[in-house]
């Protein structure tokens, strides 16, 4: 934006200048060089001090966003739009007002007043005075809990969607052991570098495994932290590898000092975690924040739950495996959210009792037994927490009521997922849960 205003300025000098002697609608300025120089000054100036205020209130931001709801929260602060946008106009209108003010001539018979470019700046502080009132009620509003939440939970919507790559070859079921690589005799490529793994190139990988007839195993994932000369992936037959092949591997995984979202589903659910761990901390102690981040886990599982699984198992157009990969499970991502919320809440009835509700909500979705085994599990930890940790008979009845619910969405999902086996509407669930 700041380029954009360089640019206008000198745009409407070279107009200023063909237009000097040309009759100009009244809404155009029209004063002296010495008015046109304190105008512009006063606003050169005030754009200036603004953009301070303005960039002030935003550190304020992310310093509360912080302290309530974890730093890794700050991306969503550091990449949001309207902020970029305010403070672009603040800088942008001050950069237009300094280069038309230079161009502002009145030495003797030589008079030269940029009317056009004094209008557009005159315009431009009206602008950037809109955007200051709207940018104050936006960084009211983004600092809210229920909505900083839900940005979060976007984010984790928008990593679900990107979980299930089209290029990644084709899935498959798993293959036997001993044609899987192995790192005790098969090739192996060690990480150049320590850091967390961001991204995996999977459409790269395939193309060298389809390009040097090799099959490629992953020992990462992203999210997953490695260390300098560690295994990070294992070929075989490890001879028709040479030092080309292993550069364009290690350059299939990105690694970088900090977690991301990108490819990291887990990151958006521990996102969402960290909220409600922090909320049920005694120095903040807010759990209907809690309670609205376990209600978005719940929303997410519940789309994990309804959606097949990509297979790790990943076959070329002829049928031979070229990649094996380590993704995330429906079972670790629900056992992430359960532990740790319910690690933390152990003693609020309330936030309790939401992750049973959550269970009602997404059980009839779980697909497969092994899952539903999962969730069973985590179902029967919150129970044995309740009856550790709470000492009234009443949060107790209230917690089985949602208990004996859960375990009906449950059994409600086998119920459903047997009857369409048997009308032949899906697959088998066995093979789906070997896939899973």
């Amino acid at each position: 934006m700041v380029v954009a205003a360089a640019l206008g300025a000198g745009v409407t000098t070279i107009l200023d200048a063909a237009l000097v002697a040309a009759d100009l609608p009244d809404w155009v300025y029209a004063g002296d060089a010495d008015g046109a120089r304190a105008l512009l000054s006063t606003v050169a100036g005030s754009m200036v001090t603004v953009a301070g205020v303005g960039f002030s209130i935003t550190i304020v931001a992310l310093v509360l966003a912080s302290t309530q709801f974890g730093p890794r929260l700050l991306t969503l602060f550091m990449r949001d739009v309207t902020s970029q946008l305010t403070l672009g106009a603040f800088a942008g209108t001050f950069t237009f007002c300094v280069l038309i003010l230079r161009t502002i001539r009145s030495d003797g018979a030589t008079v030269f007043v940029p009317q056009i470019g004094i209008t557009v700046g005159i315009a431009l502080t009206l602008v950037s005075v809109g955007a200051l009132v709207y940018f104050f009620h936006h960084v009211a509003v983004s600092i809210q809990a229920p909505r900083l939440v839900a940005a979060v939970a976007r984010d984790l919507d928008a990593a679900i969607d990107h979980l299930y790559p089209g290029d990644f070859g084709q899935g498959g079921a798993e293959p036997p052991p001993e044609d899987v690589p192995d790192r005790h005799h098969d090739g192996v490529v060690v990480a150049a570098r320590s850091g967390y793994v961001q991204v995996v190139d999977d459409a790269e990988l395939m193309a060298i495994a389809g390009e040097r007839d090799i099959c490629i195993r992953l020992v990462t994932r992203p999210g997953l932290f490695v260390v300098e000369g560690n295994p990070i992936v294992i070929v075989r037959p490890p001879e028709r590898v040479d030092a080309a092949t292993i550069d364009r591997l290690r350059a299939g995984l990105i690694i970088g000092d900090v977690r991301t979202a990108e490819d990291d589903i887990e990151f958006s659910v521990r996102q969402l975690v960290e909220v409600a761990l922090r909320a049920l901390s005694p120095a903040i102690n807010d759990p209907f924040t809690a309670m609205a981040s376990v209600d978005w886990l719940g929303a997410a599982l519940a789309r994990l739950a309804r959606t097949e699984w990509p297979s790790r198992y990943r076959y070329d157009s002829s049928g031979r495996l070229r990649v094996v990969a380590d993704i995330s499970t429906f079972g670790g991502l629900a056992h992430t959210i359960f532990s740790r919320i319910r690690h933390y809440g152990g003693t609020s009835p309330v936030v309790l009792n939401r992750l049973l509700e959550t269970v009602t909500a997404f059980g009839p979705h779980v697909a497969t037994e092994a899952d539903r085994d999962l969730v069973r599990d985590e179902i029967e930890a919150v129970r044995r927490t309740a009856r550790t940790h709470l000492t009234s008979e009443a949060d107790l009845q209230e917690l089985e009521k949602r208990y004996r619910a859960a375990l009906e969405a449950l059994g409600s999902a086998a119920a459903g997922l047997a009857r369409s086996a048997t009308e032949g509407g899906t697959s088998d669930p066995g093979s789906m849960a070997t896939q899973r």
